[in-house]
């Protein structure tokens, strides 16, 4: 049943990545004021979710341990993906994946962790 829950996910996201494939998201310049984890969690969804599961974040040998760790991560996948996010669009992520798995402190407000 696992088996099957699990091919369920992987055919909803590569659908999702195959309608999204010619989409680029919005490149933005802006100093961010406040991380948007809502749109943090659509790029997520429709950028990351296919190779990165919940169990990536939760290991046991996790790589990000601090707010820093966690944008340094948002932003070394984006580039390997081939993605050109924003300072804004990387800490709407990180701060969606703050609220989920890390809780780290971090400066913004809205990013998912207490202030630092």
């Amino acid at each position: 049943m696992r088996h099957l829950i699990g091919i369920a996910h992987l055919a909803c996201a590569l659908a999702l990545l195959a309608g999204c494939a010619g989409r680029e998201p919005a490149t933005r310049t802006d100093v961010p004021v406040s991380a948007d984890m809502l749109r943090g969690a659509d790029l997520y969804q429709t950028y990351c979710i296919a190779c990165h599961t919940a169990q990536m974040h939760w290991r046991e040998k996790r790589l990000v341990r601090t707010w820093d760790d966690l944008r340094y991560q948002v932003t070394r996948w984006q580039n390997a993906a081939g993605q050109r996010w924003s300072r804004q669009e990387i800490d709407d992520v990180a701060a969606y994946l703050n609220k989920l798995f890390y809780e780290a402190p971090c400066p913004l407000p809205g990013c998912g962790g207490p202030p630092s």
